[in-house]
């Protein structure tokens, strides 16, 4: 080796040829042998002397048998020289691309970051000064006449990220289609550039050469370790607990889908990897059973097995069947593939072990920061005292309604409930204790007016309050309690929160807000924020349209309670609710106005005087009123009066929806037709847990 490296390396190429060998020995724990006897003896003149042996052509002796020192051919030479420096610069290339991942993400976060900038710094000048309609009509027009940019944003702002991806011809973004997610047309487009990106990277500069000594003709199998360096990405998306879902435009939706997008990719390039070593083994190296027996080749198959078991269940019809065995599951396959990933990687020393231990270490912070948030939220200590923990939560089940009603007192004295905010429930003192699962925060109350297990709290300024329609797993189990004690029941409940962020609703002088269902939740808050700003003067709005659709009309009234009643009764607050199941008394009133109960109605078409003509005006056993009407919602009219209004108003309208797959895609569906017509002073608002 030595002759041959001193034959035919550069001299530059020979003097590194040693410290090289060293490395390898270091590697392995051994140690170089003696080379001074060996370079005192091979000289110049010693290697013209060599014979000269090439194993393609076999060898110049006839047992294949080397007794004596021989000096391989050049030809041979290059072949090794090029097997191996092709798979070491695959290595380094790969950790380049993995970086080149890594900007890519970066670059779409610090875009979310700047956008999620300018919405903060809008809504804020927004509420300054005070309001003239003609001088910002004026306004606008020139913007419109004069200012291109204003003109370009708006075109983006409509056509990238507004609407659903398909759009206009299908509006399909929160309903499945074959069972799977459509994202957002910007998210679509990021999602793409990420494949491109991968596949591109994943493709170009693999040196395939005939006799490499490595491989056979295949080029080198490392093109799954370029993932490596942006895998922290892919654990930073599945976390709830994530700084960029602060700070940037993205919603948990947007998140989760870039989370399953960089975990497809991941695993198809670590399904090719296996395979390309498999062939490998089978075909040109021809060791695989006896690679079986080493470490490192069968932990990587187990991280290549769990990752595709995890792709294949966490499809949305596997994941909405049986959720709580998909999560646990999915964080037990997550934790064996990462330790199985260490022990694969082990055998090239500590390469790859940084990029191993970044999302471990995140792994770790979030799952700190959420128990850091159960302890906020459910512990109070007290100096001089002991600790006081969350009280008791009430559960109470309308069977009219359908509908589950949670009150619990924070221990936080702290804990301020806010707008756009939603916490996870456990149930600890149960069999399934370390389930939990998001809810909107629906309402807060003062806590003196809460009562919990017979005394008022002391804990905490307000109790709050959660709708909960029942369907399976958890909800399912909680109503059947109720069931059975045939009263509110008071399990113990501990909170996790808050997560969620307050869309700037307050600089919009017109707000509609279309719900379904226990969708209210998300509107309540708007609007007990709505009638704060209004007694400090903090906002712009002078008017709410809430059109609410429900299956029953009694959710009204458990929604709507004693302590919320005040809430419809404010002079900027509008509400009509569908019934879409009408008792016997409400089909008669329907009836009487000539109005079938399958009839769409738009009720922004009627001034309040016409309200009569249309349903029924009905004040409730707290004080509560609202307008009544039978079937569902015209949502594409209603929006569309609103535009109108706002438009010859010359006033800007925020749009907010929280319900039903359908409507929300009816509603984003109708903004962005509004928009393409060239309305500008609109902007929506979606709030939805949807994966």
């Amino acid at each position: 080796m030595y002759a041959s490296a001193k034959a035919w390396c550069s001299h530059k190429d020979f003097k590194a040829a040693i410290p090289y060998w060293q490395s390898l020995c270091e590697q392995n724990s051994l140690t170089l042998m003696n080379l001074t006897s060996i370079e005192a003896k091979v000289t110049d003149e010693y290697i013209d002397g060599l014979s000269t042996i090439d194993p393609d052509n076999n060898s110049t002796t006839t047992t294949g048998t080397i007794d004596e020192a021989a000096l391989l051919s050049h030809h041979y030479y290059h072949i090794a020289y090029k097997s191996y420096v092709t798979h070491d610069y695959a290595i380094s290339k790969d950790k380049r691309f993995g970086w080149g991942l890594m900007g890519y993400w970066g670059g779409v976060l610090v875009l979310g970051m700047i956008s999620k900038a300018k919405t903060v710094f809008s809504s804020k000048r927004a509420t300054r000064g005070t309001y003239d309609p003609e001088t910002r009509l004026g306004m606008r027009n020139v913007a419109t006449k004069k200012n291109p940019i204003v003109s370009a944003y708006h075109a983006f702002r409509t056509y990238i990220m507004m609407p659903a991806t398909f759009a206009p011809t299908s509006d399909r973004h929160q309903q499945l289609w074959w069972s799977h997610a459509i994202p957002r047309r910007v998210d679509s487009l990021i999602i793409f550039g990420f494949w491109a990106v991968s596949i591109f990277l994943g493709c170009v500069n693999y040196e395939s050469f005939r006799g490499n000594l490595e491989t056979g003709s295949i080029p080198p199998t490392e093109l799954e370790f370029f993932h490596m360096p942006a895998s922290p990405f892919l654990w930073l998306f599945g976390g709830r607990n994530n700084v960029f879902l602060w700070v940037t435009n993205f919603n948990v939706q947007s998140f989760i889908m870039f989370h399953r997008h960089v975990a497809w990719v991941a695993t198809i390039f670590a399904i090719v990897h296996s395979i390309n070593y498999t062939v490998v083994f089978i075909l040109y190296d021809p060791r695989y059973w006896s690679a079986w027996k080493q470490n490192y080749f069968y932990m990587g198959v187990v991280a290549t097995f769990t990752m595709s078991i995890m792709l294949v269940q966490s499809m949305t019809w596997f994941r909405r069947r049986w959720y709580d065995s998909f999560i646990i599951t999915h964080v037990v396959f997550a934790l064996i593939t990462i330790y199985a990933l260490f022990r694969h990687t082990n055998f090239d020393g500590q390469e790859f072990v940084g990029y191993l231990w970044s999302p471990v270490c995140l792994w770790l912070i979030e799952r700190s920061v959420r128990f850091g948030r159960l302890a906020y939220c459910n512990l109070n200590v007290r100096f001089g005292k002991q600790f006081q923990s969350t009280t008791s939560a009430t559960v109470t089940y309308s069977e009219a309604s359908d509908l589950i009603t949670i009150e619990i007192t924070p221990a936080a004295t702290g804990l301020k409930p806010s707008i756009g905010q939603h916490f996870y429930l456990y149930q600890p003192v149960t069999l399934r204790g370390w389930e939990n699962h998001p809810f909107s925060l629906g309402a807060w109350v003062p806590a003196s007016k809460a009562k919990t297990e017979g005394s008022v709290s002391k804990t905490a300024e307000n109790n709050i309050v959660f709708w909960v329609r029942p369907y399976d797993g958890w909800t399912r189990r909680l109503r059947n309690q109720c069931h059975k004690a045939q009263a509110p029941i008071h399990p113990k409940l501990l909170l996790e929160g808050p997560y969620g962020h307050s869309e700037p609703l307050y600089a919009f002088n017109t707000i509609l807000v279309v719900v379904g269902g226990t969708g209210i939740a998300a509107a309540v808050p708007y609007l007990l924020d709505h009638i704060q700003r209004v007694k400090e003067g903090k906002t712009r709005t002078t008017r709410i349209q809430l059109v609410w659709s429900v299956r029953q009309r009694e959710i009204f009234d458990d929604v709507f309670t004693e302590d919320l009643a005040h809430i419809l009764q404010h002079p900027d607050i509008i509400t009509t609710v569908f019934c879409t199941r009408l008792t016997s008394v409400e089909v008669k009133s329907a009836s009487s106005s000539n109005i079938s109960e399958s009839k769409e109605v738009s009720p922004t078409v009627a001034s309040v005087g016409e309200t009569k003509a249309l349903g029924t005006v009905s004040p409730t056993s707290s004080g509560a009123s609202a307008r009544f009407m039978p079937g569902r919602p015209n949502i594409r009219g209603t929006i569309a009066a609103e535009v109108n209004e706002a438009r010859n108003s010359s006033t800007n309208l925020g749009v907010l929806t929280c319900g039903p797959a359908q409507m929300a895609d009816e509603c984003r569906s109708a903004v962005f037709d509004a928009m393409r017509k060239g309305f500008r002073d609109i902007d929506y608002f979606e709030e939805a847990f949807g994966w």
